[in-house]
């Protein structure tokens, strides 16, 4: 590919674990010369594109081949974390209230892996002349747009950094509220504002789900399950539009699934996950997959 000039844009659009298909495939481009001074971002690819913008793309497949090391701690349940809390408490019993829940993800678990981007995230792509974008929906306002990054302040940049990898389904909402100041942000592939591209790049879209939309024959009734495929169908007609006017794009494809598991048989529309699902086993599979997309071309 060998593609290093500083005109081209990138585009990272993944939720939860398909973020690890998203970083390997980053990675892989990066490798092969791609350099981008623009980017965009939604869910966890959000911070995949930061990293790429920051020539750091290796660091963000570093660190989801250790979440697959780990079991994917990031993806714990807020059911799972308060359970460590109680411990072995006599007589407790957790029992989510169905009304109040406003994700299925433990948010604590989200802060520690955003933490890195604490330190200046805005002011380093400021000095390093790179512009990012990240996919934010105020739910107070009804407004979804891209959320500068660059030249923020350090809070605000990783208030936006957190904001857009919280998926429907997932984490919930962020809630920012003073006297002057009422928010409710949610982001996610399912909040990337529709319309297309600016036309003085070429862009490189990188997605953590399949483009155009595949079949899902195990997918559950489960609103968790439902919000998180009708968020990845809406993206992937949106990439889909992209495609057609240009973009290069790299998804997951049942090639690149057979490729990185070693097994001929592999099956992209039963075995791919939806962003909430917790495997680390799998989260090293992908991350192998998405840089096997790269190399299929």
């Amino acid at each position: 590919m060998g593609e290093g000039t500083a005109q081209r844009g990138i585009v990272v659009l993944a939720d939860g674990i398909q973020t690890a298909f998203a970083a390997g495939a980053v990675a892989a481009l990066a490798r092969s010369g791609c350099r981008w001074r623009q980017g965009l971002g939604a869910g966890l690819g959000g911070q995949v594109a930061l990293l790429a913008l920051l020539g750091e793309a290796d660091e963000a497949a570093r660190r989801w081949r250790r979440q697959g090391e780990l079991g994917c701690p990031l993806l714990r349940s807020s059911l799972a974390a308060a359970g460590e809390r109680v411990g072995a408490a006599e007589g407790v019993v957790l029992m989510p209230d169905a009304w109040r829940l406003g994700g299925w993800l433990d948010p604590q678990a989200l802060a520690e892996h955003l933490a890195p981007e604490a330190a200046d995230s805005g002011g380093r792509l400021g000095r390093a002349g790179s512009v990012l974008g990240l996919a934010v929906t105020d739910l107070v306002s009804g407004e979804a747009s891209w959320a500068e990054i660059h030249g923020q302040t350090p809070e605000e940049a990783l208030r936006r950094i957190d904001a857009t990898a919280r998926f429907a389904g997932g984490w919930a909402p962020l809630a920012i509220s003073s006297a002057t100041d009422h928010r409710l942000l949610a982001g996610g592939v399912g909040s990337t504002p529709a319309g297309a591209l600016p036309k003085a790049l070429e862009w490189d879209v990188v997605c953590g789900f399949p483009v155009p939309a595949v079949r899902r024959p195990g997918v559950g009734s489960a609103i968790w399950e439902t919000v998180q495929r009708r968020a990845e169908m809406r993206a992937a007609a949106l990439v889909a539009s992209w495609k057609v006017a240009g973009a290069r794009v790299v998804c997951p494809t049942g090639d690149a699934l057979r490729a990185a598991s070693g097994r001929p048989d592999a099956e992209l529309e039963v075995e791919y996950p939806l962003p909430w699902e917790r495997n680390g086993e799998l989260c090293g599979v992908l991350v192998q997959m998405g840089e096997a997309a790269v190399a299929e071309g």
